[in-house]
C-alpha cells in the first residue's frame, strides 16, 4: 500500500520546479494533488500528466502577493476538499538586487510570497488541516542560515519561514496538525535555469557541473527535495514537527 492513499494533498508553486516534482512524488505515493499557482499553462500540464496516471489532481490559479485571492481560493479549496492532509507551502520568489536598489516592489513581492502567503494559506486552509488532521511542510532555503550579498529581502522572508514554522507547530499540535521546514541548498530548477533562452541546454549544463561548496560535489534535483517533502507529509515522519531538516549536498560544509 502506497503511503498517501486516500490522502488529499495541496502544493503552492505546483506547476514547475520542486512544486512539480513534489506533486508527482505525492501523486506517485497515492495522493490526490491540488495545485494552487499563478501559471495556467504549466499547471495543466501537470495536472493532464498526473491525471493521464490515475491521479485524482487538480489546479486552481491564484495571486499568492494578493491576500483577497488567497481568501477566495482557500475557500474554493475548502468546498473542494472538506479534509486535508497535507499541505506544502512551496510558491517562492527570488529578486537578487543590491540593497541601494531594492525598491518597495520588490521587498514587498518577495515578502508576500514567499512568507505572507503560507501564513494566509494555513489560516484559510485550517478548518480542512484540523479535518484531515494534516501536515504541513514549508518550504525556506538554506539561504536563511547563510544569507548572501544581494538577497536581503529573500533571505530575510526564508528566515521568516523558520519562524513561522516554529510558532505554527506549537499552535496546532493540540490539534494533531504537525508543522516543519526544509532548507534546500542550490536546487537546478526552473527558479536557476527557466528564465533562459534554452532552458533545457541551462538544465543540464547545471546538473553536470561541478559544485565545490557541497560536501556531494554537485546541485540538487527537484525531485530529491520532493522525496522529503513526501517524507514529512506522510506518517513516517509522525514523531517529527517544529523541525527544519536540510536537504543541501552537505553546503557549507564541503
Amino acid at each position: 500500500m502506497k503511503r498517501l492513499n486516500d490522502r488529499t494533498v495541496v502544493v503552492t508553486g505546483g506547476a514547475s520546479g520542486i512544486g512539480a516534482a513534489t506533486s508527482r512524488r505525492l501523486a506517485s505515493e497515492g495522493a490526490a494533488v491540488i495545485i494552487l499557482d499563478h501559471d495556467a499553462d504549466r499547471a495543466a500540464t501537470v495536472v493532464g500528466e498526473l491525471q493521464s496516471g490515475g491521479t485524482t489532481a487538480s489546479f486552481l490559479q491564484v495571486d499568492l502577493s494578493n491576500r483577497d485571492a488567497i481568501r477566495e481560493v482557500g475557500a474554493q479549496v475548502r468546498s473542494q476538499a472538506p479534509v486535508l492532509h497535507g499541505l506544502v507551502n512551496n510558491a517562492g520568489i527570488i529578486r537578487a538586487t543590491p540593497l541601494e536598489q531594492l525598491d518597495d516592489a520588490n521587498w514587498d513581492s518577495q515578502i508576500a510570497i514567499n512568507l505572507t502567503a503560507p501564513a494566509w494559506i494555513v489560516r484559510e486552509l485550517l478548518p480542512s488541516l484540523q479535518a484531515g488532521p494534516g501536515s504541513i511542510v514549508n518550504i525556506s532555503s538554506e539561504g536563511a542560515f547563510r544569507p548572501r550579498p544581494l538577497n536581503a529581502a529573500y533571505d530575510a522572508s526564508k528566515g521568516g519561514v523558520l519562524g513561522l514554522t516554529g510558532s505554527l507547530a506549537a499552535e496546532l499540535a493540540p490539534h494533531g496538525i504537525r508543522v516543519n521546514s526544509i532548507a534546500p541548498g542550490w536546487i537546478a530548477s526552473e527558479m536557476h535555469f527557466g528564465t533562459g533562452p534554452d532552458a533545457d541546454a541551462r538544465k543540464a549544463a547545471l546538473l553536470s557541473q561541478e559544485y565545490p561548496l557541497t560536501l556531494m560535489n554537485r546541485l540538487g534535483r527537484p525531485d530529491e527535495i520532493a522525496a522529503v517533502i513526501a517524507f514529512l507529509i506522510s506518517d513516517d515522519a509522525s514523531y517529527i514537527t517544529g523541525s527544519c531538516l536540510h536537504v543541501d549536498g552537505g553546503q557549507g560544509l564541503g
